[in-house]
């Protein structure tokens, strides 16, 4: 599970470094503070190859006809201030110290994950993570094949009736579709059966008590993001799994129950959960859940915000007391 990660040179960041990881993470703060960028480099660290910077530029839309237009500028709003002359460091440390499961190969004596990434001007993405630095070579994997394998989930993407039909499948092939049924009816009680037909295109089929079975875009946005967040944490090869603004379409009612959903297949999946929010009630229903009696799953906020002064951005860790203090007597946490 991660503890720790420093950043340098990476978008927004000159400089950051951010301890105390839980098991379960939410992130808070202003706009433009860092939160996306922060699962983006959370990302890079457990996925460093070219796929991932690949789905990076899809996950943020950038026009692919821009790319092609100035291909020497490929890389350049990768970097902070643009400055490509300096390299970008993610460094990552794990509570055992433990590389090998991020499958980097460091010096024996290292202690922590390194990934260099030195995104050199015209290299193209089959190269780009092959350089030789500090004589490490980082190790090179396959593209993503679909969608359903990256553990990050953007704020405004609707994943495909197909793509959520196949990764149903696969859950129920591993006997946890019954997660899905559960999260969906936190959201509408009357939900009783999910299925999967393939009449034309595969598509996923809901039924409510006393009715026909309708397919899954008819019931709503809350209902596609919930189906898809569950369906990417049970089937997750990662152990992670990266939300950006988690409380997208789940109405304020229901937040308490979705997160003891995400705390409690955390613990079972063994799962680290990172997510963002601007959300008031997705913060307090978080810290409501997070200190309930008996809750295994340990959990923690952190507030990016920047520095009046220098205008850096720094990390702020609140454990759930301290959060709920703070909620409860109207002090700023969302960066304020």
């Amino acid at each position: 599970m991660l503890k720790e990660i420093e950043i340098q040179n990476f978008r927004c960041f000159e400089q950051i470094k951010i301890s105390g990881f839980e098991r379960v993470n939410l992130i808070g703060g202003k706009n433009n503070a860092g939160k996306t960028v922060l699962l983006e480099a959370l990302f890079l660290n457990v996925v460093p190859d070219a796929g991932s910077l690949a789905m990076l530029r899809e996950l943020r839309r950038e026009p692919s006809k821009a790319i092609e237009a100035m291909p020497d500028r490929i890389w350049d709003n990768l970097f902070y201030g643009l400055k490509k002359e300096r390299t970008i460091l993610i460094i990552g440390t794990d509570d055992n110290n433990n590389t090998d499961r991020l499958g980097i190969t460091l010096d024996s004596n290292s202690l922590k994950h390194i990934i260099l990434l030195e995104f050199i001007r015209n290299e193209d993405l089959s190269t780009a993570f092959s350089t030789e630095v500090s004589a490490k070579r980082l190790t090179t994997y396959e593209l993503f094949p679909n969608n359903n394998e990256v553990p990050i989930i953007p704020c405004f993407n609707k994943t495909s009736g197909n793509e959520l039909t196949q990764a149903y499948d696969n859950a129920r092939l591993d006997d946890k579709d019954s997660e899905v049924l559960k999260a969906f009816q936190v959201l509408d009680s009357s939900i009783e059966s999910v299925e999967s037909f393939s009449i034309g295109e595969p598509t996923l089929y809901l039924r409510r008590k006393g009715e026909k079975r309708l397919p899954l875009s008819l019931f709503g946005d809350a209902i596609n993001r919930v189906g898809e967040i569950i369906l990417k944490l049970v089937n997750n090869k990662y152990k992670i799994l990266l939300i950006d603004e988690i409380e997208n379409g789940i109405h304020h009612t229901k937040q308490e129950e979705f997160w003891r959903i995400l705390f409690r297949l955390a613990v079972e999946l063994d799962t680290q959960i990172f997510a963002t929010t601007h959300s008031l009630e997705m913060l307090q229903a978080f810290a409501d859940v997070g200190l309930e009696q008996n809750q295994e799953c340990s959990s923690a906020y952190f507030e990016l915000a920047k520095k009046p002064k220098t205008d850096q951005i720094i990390g702020i860790r609140r454990d759930l007391e301290t959060l709920n203090y703070a909620l409860e007597h109207q002090k700023g946490v969302r960066g304020e």
